[in-house]
């Protein structure tokens, strides 16, 4: 093989952490795999994985396609990940994705409510929410059941934000609470939070009205809708 085919068969060995290409060979693994390592930020790694849930990149794509439509078994044929890999996943996403942050004043406040379950029809679990009219945004959100003090839970979320009207339809909780002078309830005063609920159940595939996907805890479920109000918010959802 001459100098300049050899040359061209190079492929440079890049660290998964760093990106640096100051890489060693370090022995091998029990599989007989070539492990390497990392001079700069001393990580060891190796290029070969079985397990795809070891591969960083393959794991950076379960909450993009969960916000997108991909069920958790969706997921596991695309991407040939375990079940655990993927829940353990969003969870961890979950928890490291920030709560929606409202604006100091919204001029008209949509609020809304919609139903999913967790296990079985019976176990509804409700989604309250807060959409800035204007801003075309979920501002605050709760997952609960129906009832007045989800309704309140919701409201001191939004305690620290000056509201000028607010729009909902006429669930009985919000007259309880809401200041009437600044309360206006009918249907076209919620049109865009109404068309929003369809992108919940557009995006999130245990939202479907007509699927076998459903949530089997609460946890997740929370974890999936703090997920896609965290992406739509920071304008990351389209990928």
């Amino acid at each position: 093989m001459s100098y300049a085919t050899a040359v061209m068969c190079y492929e440079a060995i890049i660290c998964p952490r760093c990106s640096s290409v100051s890489i060693v060979k370090n022995g091998k693994t029990s599989q007989r795999k070539q492990r390497y390592l990392c001079k700069d930020c001393r990580r060891q790694f190796i290029r070969d994985y079985t397990n795809l849930g070891c591969v960083g990149a393959v794991r950076d794509l379960v909450v993009p396609l969960t916000i997108n439509g991909a069920g958790i078994r969706d997921i596991e044929r695309v991407l040939f990940l375990s079940t655990n890999t993927i829940l353990k996943t969003l969870l961890e996403a979950a928890t490291l994705a920030d709560e929606p942050a409202y604006p100091r004043r919204v001029h008209d406040l949509e609020m809304d409510e919609f139903w999913s379950f967790v296990g079985a029809k019976r176990r509804q679990r409700w989604t309250w929410y807060g959409y800035d009219r204007q801003r075309r945004k979920v501002v605050a959100f709760v997952n609960e059941r129906r009832t007045d003090a989800a309704c309140r839970q919701l409201l001191q979320k939004l305690a620290g934000c000056r509201i000028t009207r607010y729009h909902t339809d006429n669930w009985q909780s919000y007259a309880k609470f809401l200041p009437a002078r600044r309360h206006r309830t009918g249907n076209e005063g919620t049109s865009r939070i109404e068309r929003h609920n369809l992108n919940f159940r557009t995006r999130l595939k245990r939202l479907q009205r007509h699927t076998i996907c459903y949530s089997k805890s609460a946890a997740m479920h929370d974890a999936v809708i703090k997920l896609y109000a965290h992406h739509s918010t920071t304008g990351h959802h389209h990928f």
